[in-house]
């Protein structure tokens, strides 16, 4: 009798363990992928330009740029030339050491500021031409699947005997697993976020851009626009560092996964979304790394 009360408690708590160990496997699995899958969507997203990124976005602000920015840097060019004609007045005794070719040359950074003002808009979009070449040379190679470890790596699926313990303990981990699976889509969104906010940035300010290049030609007012030229070159190679950030990422969670594979189940759900968070540091961090290389701080 106290055989076959145990081998039917043994078989009792086999069913259970068995249908907890699979649920717990699918979640994850669903929490493993969720991650990868989101950090994949978003660094195809890096790859893309303004313009491919929301070609509304792009259409609106570069009618911002044309119809209401180059306006103004009119404006401000006209101030900067008249500025410049009275700097040389008062230098040139009453222009009467002003040589004729000093008029000229005058005249010809007028024409060049018209030029890059009526141009700006493209100026911008090339320095982010320049920043995307270097994007499609990085070599990566980080998917959906790499750095995924299995729960029988983990947990074992079948053993010599089962007890209440181990039932309830695989009872935790299908919870804690369900906790890390909202984690990570709270983290794969923020990701994505990231990431259009600085297509967003990007854009606001490439529709200024005829401003403060309507200034290079007074060498005090020429600050603000090496400034600006300076800015938008970090914000251009931002996404070049996001990119450097998922590779890194790929080599981390490969690495770590391997060394966490064989303890506890705590310890993989951590490392996991230790990743997760860490990645989510860095890319917060590209935006000063990249201006403080520029020097567009």
């Amino acid at each position: 009798m106290s055989e076959f009360l145990d081998g039917l408690l043994q078989k009792l708590l086999e069913e259970m363990y068995q249908g907890l160990w699979t649920w717990t496997s699918k979640m994850y699995d669903l929490m493993q992928g969720t991650l990868s899958s989101g950090i994949t969507k978003s660094r195809n997203l890096v790859g893309q330009s303004p313009q491919s990124w929301n070609k509304v976005a792009y259409d609106f602000v570069k009618g911002v740029a044309e119809d209401a920015a180059i306006p103004i840097a009119a404006c401000i060019l006209t101030f900067v030339f008249c500025w410049q004609i009275i700097s040389m007045v008062q230098e040139g005794n009453q222009m009467h050491n002003i040589k004729p070719e000093t008029m000229v040359i005058l005249m010809i950074k007028l024409g060049i500021c018209i030029l890059v003002c009526s141009k700006s808009f493209e100026i911008v979009n090339g320095l982010f031409d320049i920043a995307d070449w270097g994007i499609n040379h990085i070599p990566y190679s980080f998917s959906a699947e790499e750095g995924t470890v299995s729960l029988e790596d983990i947990a074992p699926r079948e053993v010599e005997r089962y007890d209440f313990g181990m039932v309830v303990e695989m009872l935790g981990n299908g919870l804690l697993t369900l906790i890390a699976i909202l984690i990570t889509y709270v983290l794969s969104i923020a990701i994505y976020i990231r990431v259009n906010i600085w297509y967003l940035e990007l854009l606001i300010y490439a529709s200024a851009a005829p401003i403060p290049l309507s200034t290079f030609m007074n060498k005090e007012w020429g600050q603000v626009g090496t400034n600006y030229l300076r800015k938008m070159l970090a914000m251009s190679f931002e996404g070049f560092f996001m990119i450097v950030a998922f590779s890194l990422y790929g080599a981390l969670v490969g690495h770590a996964t391997q060394l966490t594979a064989s303890y506890s189940y705590l310890m993989a759900m951590a490392t996991n979304i230790g990743c997760g968070v860490a990645l989510v540091i860095l890319l917060s961090k590209t935006g000063n790394i990249s201006a403080s290389i520029f020097n567009a701080h």
